[in-house]
């Protein structure tokens, strides 16, 4: 199979007032490692189910954080793609947001998630970048329905959640340190999404990226 040429999204900008949302450049992920190393959550919890930050300061961290980027784009294909943008405040990078389906074309089914460095946290830009990549999802790929996900620990996600009109639908025990908690599963469905209710989104650069969507 040949691989798709992914040029387009390089293109792709999805803005909110603050906020700037595009997939980073080498230089931009290194800067974002650096980020993450600094401090994404305190230590005794771990609001991810893959916990990739329990890596931070080791000697491959770095290393690893750029493969995992890397490898997003060389296994996109239009029935299985992950988009992970970089968020930008003043120019540089303070975390990322993604969005990822499988089968979008026939499901119309995205997920989302994300992470912020913490200094960043607690302004309401967690709100404000989610907004921006559900705005992408919901008017540009005309999605039906965005799934997220919570640990119960973790209550900061959960609202941005709640702000965004998700419906709880389920709870299931998750592991990633090896220790059961609960994660909170959250469903929005485009009915439900009401773009005036929340901050202004500017969307450009997505037609020619259509069909690396499936569409």
């Amino acid at each position: 199979m040949v691989a798709p040429d992914l040029t387009p999204l390089a293109g792709l900008r999805i803005r909110t007032p603050r906020l700037e949302l595009r997939l980073p450049s080498d230089a931009e992920i290194a800067e974002l490692a650096a980020v993450a190393e600094a401090g994404v959550h305190p230590r005794d919890e771990m609001p991810f189910l893959v916990p990739w930050t329990d890596g931070a300061g080791t000697p491959s961290f770095r290393d690893d954080f750029a493969a995992f980027h890397r490898g997003l784009r060389e296994h996109w294909t239009p029935a299985s793609w992950n988009l992970e943008c970089a968020v930008f405040l003043d120019g540089r990078p303070i975390g990322t947001q993604g969005v990822r389906a499988e089968a979008f074309a026939a499901r119309r089914t995205v997920v989302t998630g994300s992470w912020l460095g913490a200094r960043f946290q607690r302004r309401g830009l967690g709100t404000e970048m989610r907004t921006g990549i559900l705005h992408l999802a919901f008017a540009g790929l005309h999605a039906e329905v965005a799934e997220s996900g919570a640990f119960v620990t973790n209550p900061a996600s959960a609202r941005v959640s709640e702000k965004l009109g998700y419906a709880v639908t389920g709870d299931s025990d998750e592991a990633p340190r090896g220790m059961p908690v609960r994660h909170r599963h959250y469903r929005l469905t485009a009915d439900a999404w009401r773009p005036a209710d929340h901050v202004p989104v500017e969307v450009t650069g997505l037609r020619p990226c259509l069909p690396l969507f499936g569409l």
